[in-house]
């Protein structure tokens, strides 16, 4: 922001922006760590950083640059939380991307400090509460009067831009607190936690890892990706090392004991189950899950190693101690068996404290409210049908697609991840963040996101579901 937007918040002239910085208050609930201070290098525009904690329990790391455009953000954090990353680079539960841009952002720990995994902490009923979905509106008021104090002025704009559980808080947003933000960005959204996390996750749990170590080797998984490939990467009628319909690649990995490189029997059995769907005792298929391709970041997170389990295993042991909490059970009570997680996810309090599936967006469009959804049809983490079928569903009780689209679009990533954990093998580089401020305040409605690869050999445009 220049001189003329202080003028306009009865600030000082930029140069005397340190003694501003400095003399920024705590609003309410709100304590800093240490005093505001003034920062200039580390590859970020000239910013006042705010290191504080709200309501006790909510450590954050607020920056706010000169040349502020009157923009808000607030953005979420990955997995169960836990750590304060505030110089994270990219758009995934990130800020520095958006203090560049002349945001002043928001960064915190969900309300608690311990690895993204555990939920030890979550026997605190206020920080599960908090790490939930109370995060949004607390940091939200924090960092708007922080503003106020810093530019003299409330932020024109307000966005919240999250991945992985990041995007399971923008759903949260979007659904219970519809007038908050003036434009989300939700990707790579964890919103049926107790589906991909509880179902989905014990399922994988209990195919991928046996006698305490992985079934099939970290090395494994790019062998398996690249068969695949090769069966279905023409159903497209592109040869791009890429499978941009996965539903329409069927395969039985029994044909891929014999030949070149061959699957033992044990890996093919497990194959067929993963890309199978999680099925209870009867054999019925109960919930969706891989999808082709995906392979290419399981050694991430599904394979891991004999020393150290994947994160997705991790992360839903995490959710199952949640679960067995929440019905006064055990840890050691609750197992990976399918009919039991699904009876004991039916009689829980937790989906709906933490799921964000209800398909009612109509108070989301009264506010006039943006929503952008985004999620990488090689996901095998959050698996991708469910973000489908919820947008399915709200297209239903919106009456219609075209009615949906006025305030939700959702964009279907083909090759991409999970949150840019690392590259694909094909473009995989896009920005929602612009889209979102394109469409919130010049009414750009995006049509589709721009795909490059990160190399600049390729650049194409994704269309909205």
């Amino acid at each position: 922001m220049g001189t003329s937007t202080f003028a306009a918040g009865n600030r000082s002239a930029p140069g005397d922006l340190p003694e501003v910085c400095a003399a920024v208050t705590a609003p309410a609930g709100v304590r800093f760590e240490t005093s505001p201070r003034w920062v200039e290098g580390k590859n970020l525009p000239p910013h006042c950083e705010i290191r504080g904690i709200a309501v006790d329990k909510i450590r954050f790391v607020m920056r706010l640059p000169s040349d502020w455009k009157g923009r808000f953000l607030l953005v979420g954090c990955g997995g169960f939380c836990g750590e304060l990353l505030p110089d994270k680079e990219g758009l995934g539960n990130a800020i520095n991307e958006a203090v560049r841009r002349g945001y002043a952002a928001v960064s915190h720990d969900g309300g608690h400090q311990a690895p993204s995994w555990e939920t030890g902490w979550a026997r605190d009923t206020e920080a599960l509460e908090i790490w939930a979905h109370k995060v949004l509106p607390i940091m939200t008021a924090a960092g708007s009067a922080i503003a106020q104090s810093m530019y003299g002025m409330a932020p024109r704009y307000k966005y919240f831009s999250g991945c992985s559980n990041g995007g399971r808080l923008g759903m949260i947003a979007a659904q219970r607190y519809p007038g908050l933000f003036d434009g989300i960005v939700a990707g790579a959204s964890i919103a049926d936690l107790s589906g991909v996390a509880g179902l989905w996750g014990a399922w994988m749990t209990r195919l991928t890892i046996e006698n305490g170590k992985p079934v099939i080797a970290p090395q494994r998984w790019k062998l398996i990706h690249r068969k695949i490939v090769e069966r279905c990467d023409r159903l497209d009628g592109r040869n791009d090392s890429r499978i941009d319909s996965p539903r329409a690649c069927k395969i039985d990995f029994n044909e891929f004991i014999a030949g070149d490189d061959p699957l033992t029997a044990k890996e093919a059995a497990v194959l067929d189950a993963l890309y199978g769907g999680v099925r209870n005792s009867k054999g019925q298929v109960i919930y969706p899950v891989l999808e082709p391709g995906s392979e290419f970041f399981g050694d991430i997170w599904l394979g891991a190693s004999a020393e150290r389990k994947a994160w997705g295993v991790l992360a839903s042991e995490g959710y199952r101690q949640l679960l067995a909490a929440s019905v006064g059970k055990s840890t050691s009570d609750m197992s990976t068996d399918i009919d039991e997680l699904q009876s004991t996810i039916a009689h829980s309090p937790l989906p709906a404290l933490t799921d964000a599936m209800d398909p009612d967006l109509r108070p989301l469009a009264k506010s006039n409210g943006k929503l952008l959804i985004y999620h990488g049809l090689a996901d095998p983490l959050v698996i991708p049908q469910p973000i489908e079928d919820y947008y399915d569903a709200a297209a239903r009780k919106m009456g219609g697609i075209e009615t949906l689209r006025r305030h939700a679009r959702l964009f279907m990533i083909p090759g991409w991840g999970h949150c840019w954990e690392r590259p694909a093998p094909v473009g995989d580089e896009f920005d929602p963040l612009a889209a979102i401020e394109a469409w919130v305040e010049r009414s750009d409605a995006p049509r589709s996101l721009e795909l490059r690869a990160r190399d600049g050999s390729r650049v194409e445009n994704i269309p909205m579901r």
